[in-house]
């Protein structure tokens, strides 16, 4: 499978916007723009699925852990098959998750751990994919490294708000809630942005799209998702790996490394049908709501009599 000769990925129109965002943090975004498009429609299917299976579930330690532990081994088949010229070793995360695991399953959690099925069936495709071509399987670790360093820094926060998991002193309420009002705030500045209509930010200029509130503290059981490196950095110096790949393929791995992208979803949500205790996390949080409503509503009542 041959490749074209590379072309330049920045012109000299980009300087001046290069100036803007800074060197470090620039990267041109033609080919990230082009295989976001090839993926829009699964990619959206996978969020839809996402959103309706963890509306109310994920500050639940049960559900975060066994999602942890569904993709644990799909992050650890990245670290272990791909040289780190595709996957630098600031991105690394099975160590991470390890930790996580002995905080909340104990250190002995291995003894009894048994990867599911639809895991099992992720890592046979992974080896084929590898098999057949490593930039193929570079596909599926640029798009989960990227979710990891996007959707999952926003579903932590949310869920250390939630589970009030900040790390202070004693004596350092008003930092708490400062830090917890600033989480909220840049959550809810985000989530606007992405959901605006025209004239707030355009969809395809993803430059411009606000970075999620990182998660700057590493509370037990919180690794898996913290990174100690600015996430701007890292994202860029992925998208930057993926540029240098993705300029020099021809017609024909440019088509077998989209069809892959698209399978990274596609095998994603297989597994995300199976992480436990969804159902269980969603229906308590309901009842508590419900609960809640009630009591309100009697108590106004009663007031009125």
């Amino acid at each position: 499978m041959s490749v074209i000769e590379e072309k330049p990925l920045a012109s000299e129109n980009n300087v001046e916007e290069k100036e803007k965002v800074g060197a470090d943090d620039y990267v041109d975004m033609k080919f990230t723009r082009e295989l976001r498009k090839a993926t829009k429609d699964v990619h959206n299917l996978s969020d839809t699925l996402i959103n309706a299976k963890f509306a109310f579930a994920l500050s639940d330690d049960e559900v975060w852990y066994d999602g942890l532990l569904a993709f644990y081994e799909v992050y650890k088949f990245f670290e272990t098959h791909l040289p780190e010229r595709l996957l630098p070793k600031e991105l690394y995360r099975a160590e991470a998750f390890e930790k996580d695991f002995s905080h909340f399953y104990g250190a002995d959690w291995k003894n009894t751990y048994e990867p599911r099925e639809s895991v099992k069936k992720y890592i046979a495709h992974l080896e084929k994919v590898a098999a057949q071509n490593e930039l193929l399987l570079f596909a599926y670790a640029y798009q989960m490294y990227m979710a990891l360093m996007s959707g999952g820094q926003m579903l932590q926060k949310k869920r250390m708000i939630a589970r009030k998991l900040w790390v202070f002193s004693k004596d350092s309420d008003q930092q708490q809630k400062q830090a917890e009002a600033d989480a909220a705030a840049a959550i809810a500045t985000a989530t606007a942005a992405a959901n605006a209509g025209e004239g707030v930010i355009d969809e395809e200029d993803l430059q411009a799209r606000p970075m999620p509130a990182q998660v700057t503290i590493c509370p037990p059981g919180c690794a898996a998702t913290f990174f100690p490196m600015k996430i701007s950095v890292l994202k860029s110096k992925l998208r930057r790996v993926f540029n240098e790949q993705y300029g020099k393929f021809d017609d024909e791995l440019r088509a077998a490394f989209i069809e892959e992208s698209r399978n990274v979803f596609r095998l994603n949500m297989d597994v995300v049908r199976t992480i436990k205790g969804v159902n269980r996390a969603n229906l308590k949080k309901l009842a508590i709501a419900a609960i809640f409503i009630s009591s309100i509503y009697l108590a106004i009542k009663l007031a009125m009599k």
